[in-house]
């Protein structure tokens, strides 16, 4: 059902990640990990908001990436703004 194990499931709010067929009220399995690599869709904490985005790290910093023209990246000061990586996506469940 799953790429890799989930550790829990997250329902999601939004529709900031469409493109990837990620769509508001599905519910994502996520599992935990200190690793991440550059377009690993990620369940990012930032500011004690939760979000679910596409990763990306620069030179300058962490970028989160939404997966729909509608919205803005999400540009990460790690110097000034606080942010965990709660874990990475491993699949979905779209409730009927």
């Amino acid at each position: 059902l799953f790429s890799r194990a989930p550790d829990y499931l997250l329902q999601v709010q939004g529709d900031s990640m469409i493109g990837d067929g990620i769509l508001d009220g599905d519910l994502v399995a996520v599992r935990r990990t200190g690793e991440v690599r550059n377009g690993q869709i990620v369940v990012a904490r930032l500011e004690g908001e939760v979000t679910i985005k596409r990763f990306e790290r620069t030179a300058t910093g962490i970028r989160l990436l939404p997966r729909n023209p509608a919205y803005e990246p999400i540009v990460v000061d790690p110097e000034h703004q606080e942010l965990s990586i709660e874990g990475v996506f491993c699949g979905l469940v779209r409730p009927a």
